[in-house]
């Protein structure tokens, strides 16, 4: 069977590797964690993950794009662009990472691993280990929240704006089949707000406070201080409870309205996926524009990023004709009912697409496709918005949702993970080995939510 290695996982996903792992291991695979950073080496040993830590060594930036991995870097952590803060940033990055390189290089010639898998953060660690496993020859998958909550995306290149689907057009969807009971699905799911039968969670083992000591310790006389505390403390993360969905809105407008979905400025998808991204009052006052020109009686409802609004930017933009706001949690049901909705790039913006709304945003994104959504500088939203209230082309959005929904992403959630979506997530993994599984040992993956598909399924 394969040797299945997780490159760089974060500690506050270690159930969801954790019940992968028992499920690999169920099934005859060899499972690594291959980690740079000394702190998550410490948490991972101490819950009985087999590990390989990539101590630094001498720099050594061979031909790796070691200047762009750090790049993108600073641009997910937040650091505004140009700046001196940035620059040094990028070079101390660059650094740590030519470090990490030939002792990365030297594993992956010796190990030799199938297949590495890489999730969620988008870390320049993570850049570096995809771009050596490409170099060794050796198979890349990526997982990631999905757009839809308790999902996964899955792709061999990136996730979000990296995915291999930014590549494709219309044309390539021309023989997928559409399935309009499973959008459908999709739809009831993500307003009904269900969530899965998820398997029980390991307990966490903290480390021992000696050993929490000497990372701190050691942080410390390398200079990293921003790492004392996390090794003190990281451990937790672990331990955080998945959120519950918030309960459906009762407060959306009864007169037509378009929504305009806001992210936080932390949102890692506005950070790496948009460039200039547009602040929240420039993309208002330009929805507000849009709205007037389709008609001047439309309402705007601005659902405001989980993390909220500055008070003094709500009472300003309050004073607005035709605007109101409402809680994050209003996000599916106002993409769905709204006349258009506008976004940087909300994953929840798929709600209006799979309600055959029109979608207007101006970052890149899973759900982007030319024909389908309309991806515009917020300049261009009064001018484009006409268009897209006029040009739906069903056929097409529903082959693309048929695709995105049913093959680049998973039903397994990445906090309450449960069997049928480790089953998926495991045969992705098999599928990619090259090994033929024998007919008694194949796993049974049902594609989809489980209601309101299962309950249809009973009733056939």
């Amino acid at each position: 069977m394969g040797h299945i290695v997780f490159a760089a996982p974060g500690i506050d996903r270690f159930h969801w590797h954790d019940r992968l792992q028992r499920e690999l291991h169920r099934r005859g695979h060899r499972t690594d964690t291959l980690l740079f950073d000394p702190i998550a080496q410490t948490f991972f040993h101490h819950q009985g993950f087999p590990c390989t830590w990539i101590a630094p060594e001498a720099a050594d930036a061979m031909r790796a794009p070691l200047d762009e991995l750090a790049a993108t870097e600073c641009a997910r952590l937040g650091l505004p662009a140009q700046s001196k803060q940035h620059r040094a940033a990028q070079r101390r990055i660059a650094t740590r990472l030519a470090r990490c390189l030939p002792g990365a290089l030297r594993w992956f010639e010796h190990t030799r691993p199938d297949l590495i898998l890489l999730h969620d953060r988008r870390s320049a660690e993570q850049g570096l280990l995809h771009f050596l496993a490409r170099e060794c020859g050796t198979r890349v998958l990526w997982t990631g929240d999905g757009l839809l909550p308790h999902t996964l995306q899955i792709d061999e290149r990136g996730l979000d704006g990296d995915a291999s689907s930014s590549r494709r057009s219309a044309f390539d969807y021309r023989q997928v089949p559409n399935e309009p009971s499973l959008l459908q699905a999709c739809l009831t799911n993500l307003l009904g707000r269900t969530t899965p039968s998820a398997l029980a969670r390991a307990e966490v083992h903290m480390p021992p406070l000696a050993q929490r000591l000497r990372d701190a310790t050691q942080a410390l006389l390398a200079g990293r201080l921003g790492d004392v505390p996390r090794a003190l403390g990281a451990w937790a993360a672990a331990q955080r409870q998945p959120r519950e969905l918030p309960p459906p809105p009762d407060d959306l407008p009864r007169d037509p309205f378009v929504a305009l979905l806001l992210q936080d400025a932390t949102d890692v998808r506005v950070r790496l996926d948009t460039e200039a991204p547009p602040t929240p009052r420039e993309l208002v006052m330009a929805v507000q524009a849009a709205a007037a020109r389709l008609d001047p009686l439309a309402h705007t409802l601005v659902v405001l990023p989980p993390a909220g609004m500055h008070h003094r930017l709500m009472s300003e933009l309050a004073e607005l004709p035709r605007l109101r706001f409402a809680a994050a949690n209003a996000a599916p049901e106002a993409a769905a009912t709204a006349l258009a909705t506008f976004t940087i790039n909300h994953p929840l913006a798929i709600a209006g697409l799979l309600a055959g709304t029109p979608v207007l945003h101006t970052g890149r994104a899973l759900y982007a496709l030319p024909g389908v959504t309309h991806q515009v500088p917020t300049a261009a939203f009064a001018d484009a918005l006409p268009v897209a209230a006029t040009s739906d082309q069903a056929t097409l959005r529903e082959r693309f949702l048929t695709w995105v929904l049913g093959q680049a992403h998973l039903w397994c959630s990445p906090v309450r993970p449960d069997h049928n979506g480790l089953v998926g997530l495991v045969q992705e993994l098999e599928s990619r080995l090259g090994e033929r599984v024998p007919d008694g040992q194949r796993l049974r993956y049902r594609r989809g939510p489980a209601w309101p598909l299962a309950a249809e399924g009973r009733g056939n």
